[in-house]
């Protein structure tokens, strides 16, 4: 088995079988990403694949080989991001002055678990410029100025549409979750 050193040496000098290395390692969790920022898991193996495509042709930029699985995330977010630019004629925000607040007192959901199949599912029915600041809030751990920069809008927007994206999940699970126990 190759290091991560060795794999990333292989792949600057186009090595097949470090590229392969890197993929296997790698294509379960950049899948799992492609998913969240996609709408049809054809999409996010096409964006998987495309993504692989950029990190192999541009590895030999990686400074610190020590970073390669934040680095690798970042080219799938850009990629993710310049797709969704493409594909909305650049993102179409409305400014917004002061977020709306989502507040901690909102009742209580039903404490029956969803399965990551149903909360994936949940996830996807947000619509995406949404999901998309959730998902880069939430779970890539990005900061509401780093969030604006990518998506070329102002901070207190991404604050604003974070809270909306929420109450819309929110909303979804607690639908959700009447479905599953039949309450109407």
């Amino acid at each position: 088995m190759l290091t991560n050193e060795e794999i990333i040496e292989g792949c600057i000098r186009k090595d097949r079988q470090a590229q392969r290395a890197l993929y296997e390692k790698y294509a379960p969790k950049m899948l799992s990403f492609c998913r969240r920022y996609s709408d049809h898991s054809q999409e996010a193996q096409d964006l998987l694949q495309d993504g692989f495509i950029k990190v192999f042709d541009s590895i030999a930029s990686l400074k610190n080989h020590s970073q390669l699985e934040g680095w690798m995330t970042r080219v799938f977010i850009n990629l993710a991001l310049s797709r969704f630019r493409k594909r909305q004629n650049g993102p179409q925000f409305t400014d917004v002055e002061v977020a709306e607040a989502v507040s901690e007192e909102d009742e209580m959901i039903d404490n029956q678990p969803l399965s990551l199949k149903e909360v994936m599912a949940c996830l996807q029915m947000v619509p995406e410029k949404y999901r998309m600041v959730l998902n880069m809030y939430a779970i890539d751990g990005l900061s509401h100025r780093e969030i604006a920069e990518w998506l070329q809008t102002t901070e207190s927007n991404t604050k604003s549409m974070l809270s909306r994206a929420r109450k819309m999940l929110k909303d979804i699970v607690e639908q959700t979750r009447k479905n599953n126990t039949g309450k109407q």
